[in-house]
């Protein structure tokens, strides 16, 4: 005689979810509307601030051009002054130009140069010159100014 056996499983019965396993389902599934409105609120502040960032660098970068580019101009002439080989010669350096000769980045530049003669009399114990470089853009923030004093010689 042959014995069967069976096998029986036991299978739970489906039991109702409580509201807090509902709360976490519900959790799972996504975002609600306020937080999608509250992160792209949060995105904007920042999208707006990398904005401003980004439109300040260039003015900066802009103005630091144009400064950089008077600096040059008027260290330019100050050496070219320097260089001049009749002392007596420096004052007809004082001069406006508004065309500056060279590079087409001098266009809307204008340099004044000013000399101004301190002694040189017989009786005076000194003679030099001081001779001051202006340069101006009408872009540009500020003028850039630069001085130097060169001895009779």
């Amino acid at each position: 005689m042959t014995v069967r056996r069976s096998i029986i499983r036991f299978v739970p019965a489906q039991r109702r979810a409580t509201p807090i396993e509902r709360g976490a389902a519900r959790a799972r599934a996504g975002f609600s509307l306020v937080e999608v409105i509250v992160a792209l609120g949060l995105l904007t502040v920042v999208l707006l601030g990398l904005a401003l960032f980004v439109s300040n660098m260039a003015h900066n970068t802009s103005d630091s051009r144009l400064l950089g580019t008077a600096s040059e101009l008027a260290a330019n002439r100050i050496e070219l002054i320097k260089g001049s080989t009749n002392y007596a010669s420096i004052d007809s350096f004082a001069v406006t130009e508004t065309s500056i000769p060279g590079s087409s980045t001098y266009a809307g530049f204008t340099r004044r140069t000013y000399v101004q003669h301190v002694g040189g009399a017989v009786t005076d114990s000194v003679d030099y010159r001081i001779v001051t470089v202006v340069i101006s853009n009408p872009v540009m923030p500020d003028t850039v100014k630069k001085t130097t004093a060169i001895a009779a010689f």
